[in-house]
C-alpha cells in the first residue's frame, strides 16, 4: 500500500539553514530571500498474488505477446501493474514530486514501468498476477506476427489454413509442402483479446490453474483468451462504459445467442455468463485440461472452423458488425450475410468430420475430408482435388491420433466424444439467429437454469468421486509416510523408495491435483452463469446457491490435493536421500523395477478381462435382430452396452500403456546399475508394450463396430416407432367412408342418375316439364331446356339433385349440388351456393380460369370440338370433361367434408381423379391417374396424409400385371418405405418393414371407371 508522508530534501534543509543564519545580519547586505522548495513523496508496497491464466487458442498461439491493461469507467483501456510470477514478497517503491498526487502517480508508475514481458508457452498458456487489491476489469490481448519475432499459431483447421509462401523444411510436424495442414505451425497476424472481471472477495489460498498450490497465490482467475471471447471485448470496449460481472454476462450471452443460436447457448450453460472460462481447446493438441463437453466442443469447432475461412480479421470484423446491428446471421449488409453462410458452411464441414473422427475409422475420416474439402471449394480445380487427395489419408491419420489423444488425457471417453460429436453436430446444423430469434425470453432463461443444474449435480458427483479417491490417496500417503522418518532402516529403505515410486507413479496417472483444478474452474463459470440468472429472477437463486456450495466444496479439493503434492514431494526427496544414505541403489532399483513390472501386470490383467468384456458385449450385439420394435429396442440396449465396454476396454489399454511405460523407466535404471535379469525385464515389457498397442488397435475397432451397431439400432427403433404410426394412418384410412366403396358408390350413383334422367329428358324432346322418371321411378324431375335447369328429388329418401347450366364457346358449363343417401344410411352432399345464379356465375368463371378450384362449391365443365349452342349441342362431340365439387359425406363415424375433382380426356382416354379434404381427425388428399389403351386401363393412385409424418401410399399396374406400391412416410428428413402394397380384390394389401402383413376390406379407393 501506498504511504504518503511530507519532508524536507538535505537540498531544502540546508538552503532554510543558510537563510536562517544570515537572517541576524544587517539589512544593507541585501541578501535576497530564497522560498524553500517542497518536495513530496511517495512510498508503497505491492505484493502481485492476484493470478489471472488461461490459453490463447485458436489453435494454439506460441510464444504470442501479451499485453494487460484494464478498462477506466468509460471503457478505454489503460495501463495496470502485474508480474509474471507470483510475489513471494512485497515490492517497495520511492517516488518524489513537486506534489503528492504527482508523487502518488509516479509510483504507480513506477510499479507499471517494472511490468514483464509476458509470452505465450507452446500451448498457448500464459499466467499474469495483479496487485492483491486489484479489483475490477483487465482487458488481456495475445498476439502473433507474420514477421518479426518467434511467435507462431497452430492450424487445428480440418481442412487447411491456407498456403506456406515458402513451403517450411519436412519435420515431426510439417510434411514440407506449401499447404498449411491440420496441426502444423504457421506465422500469420492476429491478435486475440478477454476481459476478466476481477472482483473484490475474500482471498482464497486454491491456487488453481498453473500455478495450483502456490501459497502466494491469493486468488486465481481463468482467463481464456479465444475467438469468442475477442468478439466480447471488442463489444465491450466499444460500449463507451465501465465494464463489471453484469455487463461482461450480457455482452456474452448475445455474442453466443448471434454466432450459434439459441440451442448451441444452452450447450455452454456452464460458462455462459463469462466465456473466458472455458473453450480453450486446440483440436490438433488436446491436453485434457479442458473436459470436451458438448459445449466446449462446440466452441472448438466454431473456432476450427473459422481459422479455416480466408481471413479470420475480416470474419471477426464482420460477426462484430452484425452483432452490433442486432442480427448477424441474415444481415441486411450483403457481406456480412454472405460471412454468416460462409461460416455455416464451415462449421457444419467441422462437425461432420468430427463425427468421423469420433466414431469411424480412418478411411472414414479420410472420406469426410475430402467431403469438407468440396464444400469448402464447390468447384476445385482438378489439380486441388488431386493435392487434398494426397494429403488427406496424413491429416486423417494426424486428427485420429489428436483424438486417441484427447481421451488419453482425459478429456473424454470414447464413448463421451461420440455422443458430444452427434449432440454437437446437430446443434451446430443452424448457427446464429435472426429476427425474435435473437430475443432471449423467459423460455430461455429457463431452459439455460434446467441446463446449468444438470452441469452442476454432473460436477457436484464428480466431485464426490473425486473426494473419496483423494481420501484413498492420503491414506497410500500416510502408509507410506509410516515405512520414513524415524522408522526408515537400511533393511527398509530399498521398499520405502519402492514405495514412493509407485506412489508418485500412481499420483502421476490420476492427476487429482488437475481434476481438482478442473472443477474448480468450472464452478466459477457456474457461479457466474447463475449470477447472471439471478439478476433475471429470483427464482434461480437455488441454482446459484448449489453453485457456491459447489464452489466452496472445490476449493478444499483444490486445497487438499496442493497439500497432498507438497507431502509426496517431500517423500520423493526423502527417498532419493535414502538411496545415498543406505547406500541401496542398486537394490532400491530392482525392487522398483519389480514392483512397477508387478503394476504392469496388474493393469494386463485388467485390460484382458476388459477386452473380453468388451468382445462378448460385441458378440451380442452383433447377433441382435431389428426386426420388430421389442428387438429392435433390445438391439439398441445391446449396442450401448458394447460401445460402453469397448470404451471401457480403451481406458483400460491406455493406462496399461502408462504403467509399462513407467515399469520401462524403472527396467531401464535398473539396467543402467548393471543390475541382474534387468535385460529380460525390458524384453517382457517392450514384449508387452507391443501386444497393448494390438489391444488398443482392437479396442479402437471394437469401438467403431459397436458404435455403427448403436446407429443401426437406433434408426431401426426410430423407423419403427414411426411404423406403428403408419400403420395406424393406414388402418385409419381403410374405415373411412369417403374410400370405401360405399362413400365412392353414392357419389358415382348421383352422376349416374343425372346422366340417365337427362337422356331420358332429352329422348321426349320437351323444352321443359315436370314429372317422374320412368328408369328412376323414385325420382321426380322439374327440368327447363330454354333456362338449362334441372331439379331431381326423392319423396322416399329425401334425396335430391339440382342443376343449372350455360353455353360458353366451346365449354357447357354445370353448377350443381345434391344430397344423397348411400349404402347404410351415409348422407353425401355435394354442396353448391345458396343460390342457382350465384352457383352458376362461380361456375362460368372457374371455366374461364379466373377463379380456381378453393373458391366454387360443385361444377361440372363439358368441353366440346367446337363452339356450342342448344341447336348443335346435340351433334358437338365431348373432348373433355371436368368436375370439381365440394363433398361432405356424413357415415356417424369418420365423415369428410373437401373436394372432389375429377378430369376425363376422350382424346387421349385418361383422366384424373382428386379428392382432398378431412375425415375424422385425418386431413388427406387422393389423386388417381389413369389411361385407357388399346389392351387394358393402366392407373396410379397416390394418397397422401397432410401431417408431419408425410404418410404416402402409392399404387400403380394395371388388371393383368396387379396393382402394386409403397407406404411412404418421412423419417430422419426424408421419405422412406414402410411397406409394400398390392390391390386385392377387396381391397388392399400390405407388407411391412416388420414382416407384418395387413388386409384392409372394402377400400375402393375410388373406381374410376364410374
Amino acid at each position: 500500500m501506498v504511504k504518503r508522508t511530507i519532508k524536507f530534501t538535505p537540498i531544502a534543509a540546508s538552503v532554510a539553514l543558510t537563510l536562517g543564519l544570515t537572517a541576524c545580519g544587517s539589512d544593507n547586505d541585501r541578501n535576497i530571500p530564497v522560498t524553500p522548495v517542497e518536495s513530496f513523496t511517495a512510498t508503497g508496497d505491492a505484493q502481485f498474488n492476484i493470478e489471472v491464466t488461461g490459453k490463447a487458442v485458436k489453435g494454439s498461439m506460441k510464444s504470442a505477446v501479451v499485453t494487460v491493461m484494464t478498462l477506466d469507467a468509460s471503457g478505454q483501456s489503460v495501463p495496470v501493474a502485474f508480474r509474471s510470477a507470483a510475489s513471494a514478497e512485497a515490492e517497495s517503491f520511492s517516488e518524489e514530486a513537486l506534489s503528492q498526487s504527482a508523487a502518488d502517480a509516479a509510483v504507480e508508475a513506477s510499479k507499471i514501468a517494472a511490468n514483464p514481458e509476458v509470452l505465450t508457452d507452446e500451448s498457448g498458456r500464459y499466467s499474469i498476477y495483479l496487485d492483491d487489491d486489484f479489483t475490477g476489469p483487465v482487458y488481456i490481448t495475445v498476439k502473433t506476427s507474420a514477421e518479426g519475432d518467434d511467435s507462431f499459431l497452430r492450424c487445428d483447421a480440418y481442412v487447411g489454413c491456407g498456403d506456406y509462401d515458402v513451403a517450411p523444411e519436412e519435420d515431426d510436424v510439417n510434411d514440407g509442402d506449401t499447404a498449411i495442414e491440420f496441426g502444423e505451425w504457421y506465422k500469420t497476424d492476429l491478435e486475440l483479446s478477454v476481459v476478466k472481471f476481477v472482483p473484490a472477495v475474500e482471498a482464497d489460498t486454491s491456487g488453481v490453474s498453473g500455478s495450483a498450490g502456490d501459497a502466494n497465490v491469493e486468488a486465481s482467475y481463468k482467463a481464456n483468451v479465444t475467438f469468442l471471447t475477442s468478439l466480447v471485448a471488442a463489444l465491450l470496449l466499444d460500449s463507451g462504459s465501465s465494464v463489471d460481472e453484469d455487463a461482461i454476462a450480457k455482452a456474452s450471452l448475445d455474442t453466443v445467442v448471434q454466432v450459434m443460436g439459441q440451442d448451441a447457448a444452452l450447450l455452454l450453460s456452464a460458462i455462459i455468463g463469462d466465456l473466458s472460462n472455458g473453450g480453450a481447446v486446440d483440436l490438433s493438441d488436446v491436453d485434457g485440461e479442458e473436459e470436451l463437453t458438448d459445449g466446449i466442443l462446440a466452441i472448438a469447432q466454431l473456432s476450427s472452423s473459422i481459422q479455416g475461412l480466408p481471413s479470420i480479421g475480416d470474419v471477426m470484423s464482420s460477426i462484430k458488425a452484425g452483432i452490433k446491428s442486432g442480427q448477424f446471421k441474415g444481415n441486411a449488409d450483403a457481406s456480412i450475410a454472405a460471412i454468416a453462410t460462409m461460416l455455416q458452411t464451415a462449421i457444419t464441414n467441422t462437425a461432420n468430420v468430427f463425427v468421423a473422427i469420433a466414431t469411424g475409422t480412418e478411411d472414414d475420416i479420410k472420406t469426410a475430408l475430402e467431403a469438407a474439402f468440396a464444400a469448402k471449394i464447390p468447384a476445385p480445380t482438378a489439380g486441388e482435388i488431386v493435392a487434398f487427395a494426397a494429403n488427406s489419408a496424413d491429416v486423417a491419420k494426424k486428427a485420429k491420433a489428436a483424438k486417441d489423444k484427447a481421451v488419453k488425457n482425459g478429456a473424454a471417453t470414447d464413448a463421451s466424444l461420440a455422443a458430444a460429436a452427434v449432440k454437437v453436430k446437430k446443434a451446430l446444423e443452424v448457427i446464429g439467429c435472426t429476427g425474435a430469434e435473437c430475443t432471449v425470453g423467459d423460455d430461455f432463461y429457463t431452459a439455460l437454469a434446467a441446463a446449468l443444474t444438470v452441469e452442476v449435480t454432473a460436477s457436484q458427483t464428480a466431485l464426490t468421486a473425486l473426494e473419496m479417491s483423494i481420501e484413498t490417496a492420503q491414506s497410500s500417503l500416510a502408509d507410506v509416510q509410516a515405512m520414513g522418518g524415524d522408522a526408515l532402516t537400511a533393511d527398509n529403505a530399498a521398499a520405502f523408495v519402492s514405495a514412493v515410486t509407485l506412489l508418485k507413479n500412481e499420483a502421476t496417472t490420476a492427476d487429482l491435483t488437475a481434476k481438482a483444478d478442473s472443477i474448480f474452474v468450472k464452478s466459477q463459470g457456474y457461479v457466474t452463469a447463475a449470477k447472471a440468472l439471478v439478476t433475471q429472477s429470483s427464482d434461480y437463486q437455488q441454482v446459484l446457491d448449489s453453485a457456491t456450495s459447489l464452489q466452496t466444496d472445490a476449493s478444499v479439493a483444490v486445497t487438499d490435493t496442493a497439500a497432498y503434492d507438497v507431502a509426496l514431494a517431500a517423500l520423493v526427496a526423502e527417498a532419493e536421500a535414502a538411496i545415498t544414505e543406505f547406500d541401496v541403489a542398486l537394490a532400491a532399483a530392482k525392487l522398483v523395477a519389480e514392483d512397477t513390472a508387478d503394476v504392469a501386470d496388474e493393469k494386463k490383467s485388467v485390460a484382458d478381462t476388459a477386452e473380453a468384456a468388451s468382445t462378448s458385449a460385441l458378440a451380442n450385439a452383433e447377433n441382435a435382430m431389428v426386426d420388430t420394435a421389442a428387438n429392435a429396442a433390445e438391439a439398441k440396449e445391446l449396442a450401448m452396452t458394447a460401445v460402453t465396454a469397448a470404451s471401457d476396454f480403451a481406458a483400460a489399454v491406455d493406462a496399461l500403456e502408462i504403467a509399462i511405460a513407467q515399469a520401462l523407466v524403472a527396467a531401464n535404471e535398473y539396467l543402467a546399475l548393471e543390475g541382474e535379469g534387468a535385460q529380460a525385464m525390458i524384453d517382457a515389457l517392450t514384449a508387452m508394450q507391443t501386444a497393448a498397442v494390438a489391444q488398443g488397435e482392437l479396442a479402437s475397432e471394437q469401438f467403431v463396430t459397436a458404435y455403427n451397431l448403436q446407429l443401426a439400432a437406433e434408426t431401426a427403433v426410430a423407423k419403427l416407432e414411426v411404423l406403428t404410426s403408419v400403420k395406424a394412418t393406414s388402418e385409419s384410412l381403410s374405415t373411412m367412408t369417403v374410400l370405401t366403396g360405399t362413400g365412392a358408390d353414392a357419389v358415382a350413383d348421383a352422376a349416374d342418375i343425372l346422366a340417365d334422367v337427362i337422356d331420358e329428358l332429352a329422348e321426349m324432346g320437351n323444352n321443359s316439364g315436370t314429372g317422374t322418371s320412368t328408369r328412376n321411378a323414385d325420382w321426380d324431375y322439374a327440368y327447363s331446356l330454354d333456362d338449362l335447369t334441372l331439379m331431381l328429388s326423392n319423396a322416399t329418401t329425401g334425396e335430391m339433385i339440382n342443376a343449372a347450366a350455360s353455353y360458353e364457346g366451346d365449354k357447357l358449363v354445370v353448377a350443381w349440388g345434391a344430397t344423397l343417401k348411400g349404402e347404410n344410411d351415409v348422407s353425401v352432399e355435394l354442396v353448391t351456393a345458396a343460390t342457382q345464379t350465384q352457383a352458376l356465375t362461380d361456375c362460368v368463371d372457374f371455366a374461364a380460369g379466373t377463379i380456381d378450384a378453393t373458391q366454387i362449391d360443385s361444377c361440372l365443365v363439358f368441353t366440346f370440338d367446337g363452339a356450342v349452342t342448344a341447336d348443335n349441342v346435340d351433334d358437338a362431340e365431348i373432348i373433355m370433361t371436368e368436375t370439381a365439387n365440394h363433398v361432405e359425406i356424413i357415415d356417424g363415424d369418420s365423415g369428410f367434408t373437401g373436394m372432389l375433382s375429377i378430369t376425363a380426356d376422350d382424346a387421349t382416354d385418361s383422366g384424373s381423379i382428386t379428392l382432398e379434404g378431412v375425415s375424422g381427425d385425418v386431413d388427406f388428399k387422393v389423386m388417381t391417374t389413369y389411361l385407357d389403351s388399346d389392351m387394358e386401363e393402366a392407373s396410379a393412385l397416390t394418397i397422401t396424409v397432410n401431417n408431419a409424418m408425410g404418410y404416402t401410399l402409392s399404387i400403380t399396374g394395371n388388371e393383368s400385371a396387379g396393382y402394386t406400391g409403397d407406404v411412404m412416410a418421412m423419417y430422419n428428413e426424408m421419405m422412406m418405405s414402410f411397406g409394400t402394397a398390392a390391390k386385392t380384390t377387396n381391397g388392399l394389401s400390405i407388407t411391412y418393414i416388420d414382416g407384418d402383413v395387413v388386409d384392409y376390406t372394402d377400400v375402393d379407393l375410388i373406381d374410376s371407371s364410374k
